[in-house]
């Protein structure tokens, strides 16, 4: 599985449905991502338990996409009722109701990219001074012009 930039959730909101995992898990639950405003929102199979807090990822055609969950404030469900409406539409009327369904809108929650942890971003910068060092090394002593006269 390989996983993917965290700051690259667009992916999901055009995905017809994904897997939402817990930190540790293997196997997920099918959700359904909607964006609204600058942020985007999971809801998951109703039926299926899913009470996650914190960490867990987002897996979608073998790419996984760490994240946040948070719980959702009940003034967004309308809204968010309203984008899931406007997206699962064209899927039929099945599909709305199981999406808008209470079990459903019980397990919303607003999704955001996982930062990564000190050592990961130490890691990462460490490769990033390698890889340019790599590209341009540094210039031999015969390489430099002379400004004296």
């Amino acid at each position: 599985m390989s996983t993917t930039s965290p700051h690259d959730l667009g992916a999901l909101v055009a995905a017809p449905a994904v897997q939402l995992l817990a930190a540790g898990a293997e196997h997920g639950a099918r959700s359904w991502v909607v964006r609204l405003g600058q942020d985007l929102y999971v809801r998951t199979v109703p039926g299926d338990r899913w009470s996650p807090a914190g960490r867990a990822r987002v897996r979608l055609d073998g790419a996984e996409y760490p994240v946040v969950l948070t719980e959702v404030a009940p003034e967004l469900h309308g809204p968010l009722d309203d984008a899931y409406r406007a997206k699962y539409d064209p899927y039929g009327p099945a599909k709305v109701d199981a999406v808008l369904s209470d079990p459903a809108t019980a397990s919303t929650f607003r999704l955001r990219p996982q930062r990564a942890s000190v050592r990961e971003r130490v890691a990462g910068t460490v490769a990033a001074l390698r890889r340019r060092a790599a590209a341009s090394p540094a210039a031999s002593p015969a390489d430099v012009p002379c400004t004296s006269g």
